[in-house]
């Protein structure tokens, strides 16, 4: 973060802090401050699930874990209880789904389970996902009295439920578990407010390049 940036997140904090009588005023305010503080630490990515039709998967998931690739852009899967296959792992950085992420997906999961070529695809669905730096959870306090919680990076299912218990055990007073996420270190994606995402996408390219090597 510049020293532009955190003189101007400082001056909406005071700003915001200042405005005790006018609920409309605070909560516009909190808007600007969310946005300006996202724009510095967080990048979109549009993440893909899909369920294959209704399989016995027992012989390739014998056990119902997750599976997860090793890899840095990893594939994702698991049997779900009527055991359909449960496939996710394509990523769009740049916010733009040229190369349709859906069939991508559907591609990738036939390579991975080739006996699956020609089985129908029952549900396709994602969404966008915050992700940070480097890809840990961004918790913390803005002005004393305003907790954000941001930056779960595709794991706010596990997390998010925890995260809230924290920050309701920091606001009755005891917020020595919520301080040591306070403490990790983030920085905010580098290439300012034109160049960030297409610099996300080449640095997302190369970790690619590097999971085929």
């Amino acid at each position: 973060m510049s020293d532009n940036d955190e003189a101007a997140v400082k001056q909406e904090e005071k700003a915001m802090t200042g405005q005790t009588g006018d609920l409309a005023a605070v909560a516009e305010r909190l808007r600007q401050l969310e946005r300006r503080h996202a724009r510095l630490r967080l990048a979109g990515a549009a993440a893909l699930l899909l369920a294959a039709a209704g399989l016995v998967m027992a012989q390739a998931l014998p056990t119902g874990r997750t599976v997860e690739a090793e890899a840095f852009v990893l594939d994702y899967f698991r049997r779900s209880a009527d055991h359909r296959l449960l496939f996710g792992g394509r990523v769009s950085y740049s916010g733009i789904d040229a190369r349709d992420t859906g069939r991508a997906t559907a591609a990738r999961m036939r390579r991975v389970f080739p006996q699956l070529a020609d089985v129908r695809l029952d549900y396709v669905w994602g969404g966008y996902v915050d992700i940070s730096m480097n890809r840990a959870p961004d918790f913390g306090r803005i002005g004393g009295n305003l907790y954000y919680l941001q930056g779960f990076s595709g794991h706010g299912i596990a997390m998010a439920g925890m995260a809230g218990r924290l920050a309701a055990e920091a606001i009755a007073g005891q917020s020595g578990r919520f301080d040591l996420y306070g403490r990790l270190r983030h920085r905010a994606f580098p290439g300012g407010r034109l160049l960030r995402t297409p610099a996300l996408v080449l640095g997302m390219l190369w970790y690619r390049l590097r999971d085929l090597l």
